[in-house]
């Protein structure tokens, strides 16, 4: 789990070593960052391998656009992840579930707690009441 560079990072993982973890949760992750390099990264494993087995779950704030934000002016981060969720889901991978939620009055900083809140509920099994 990371948030901006850390859901960057994170998703730099699961491009270069997808085993090392099972699920992913890339928060408001900074896709923008060296000219989008990252999308490279997803071609070209993409390129390479017919399966991604991971759990996927990203999350950003509908306030992580340009104007919406004055500490953000030009990226729109919002894009960037439903752009990473479409082409993931275009693959076809077999083993890969991705979904996003871009979370309502949120910024990149606000976000955070909610953000990770829903991604930890959304890649952790359930835990039983009868145990």
């Amino acid at each position: 789990m990371g948030h901006s560079y850390g859901g960057l990072l994170g998703a730099q993982i699961l491009f270069t070593d997808p085993g090392l973890f099972q699920a992913y949760v890339l928060g408001s992750p900074s896709f923008w960052f060296d000219a989008r390099h990252i999308m490279g990264l997803e071609a070209d494993y993409a390129q390479g391998h017919s399966d991604l087995p991971a759990d996927v779950f990203m999350y950003i704030g509908a306030f992580e656009v340009p104007g919406a934000d004055p500490r953000n002016a030009s990226v729109d981060m919002v894009a960037d992840v439903r752009t990473m969720e479409r082409v993931l889901k275009s693959r076809g991978y077999p083993n890969l579930r991705v979904r996003s939620v871009v979370l309502q009055d949120e910024d990149h900083l606000t976000v955070a707690p909610v953000g990770f809140t829903r991604g930890l509920m959304a890649v952790l099994p359930a835990e039983r009441e009868d145990r």
